[in-house]
């Protein structure tokens, strides 16, 4: 059977999204508990490996800070403004991605 997403294998209902943000602050090390069973889980596997995160954070800041800056002829105060609007926007799809493929087991 396979798990899905977000599922605690105890009581087969869905682990909250506040339950798994605490992932994004604390890393992928620690357990959480099931808001609906109380039972301790722990991910079976890093839902998006982290080596890629700095990457393509990096990598949507910079890409577009240089192209409205060299490309675009902006100012550097409004070329950084977009810069970190494309990054936030990153952040957000990186987190949208790591809740979907959270998968718990029991510690």
């Amino acid at each position: 059977m396979n798990p899905k997403a977000r599922e605690c294998p105890h009581c087969r209902r869905q682990v909250s999204v506040e339950v798994c943000s605490k992932y994004f602050l604390r890393g992928t090390a620690y357990t959480v508990r099931c808001n609906h069973c109380d039972t301790e889980l722990a991910l079976i596997r890093e839902p998006v490996p982290f080596k890629w995160c700095p990457l393509a954070g990096f990598l949507s800041v910079v890409i577009p800070g240089e192209y409205f800056l060299f490309v675009r002829h902006i100012g550097l105060i409004k070329s950084l403004t977009y810069a970190a609007l494309f990054g936030i926007l990153t952040i957000g799809v990186i987190a949208f991605y790591t809740i979907t493929r959270i998968y718990f087991k029991r510690a």
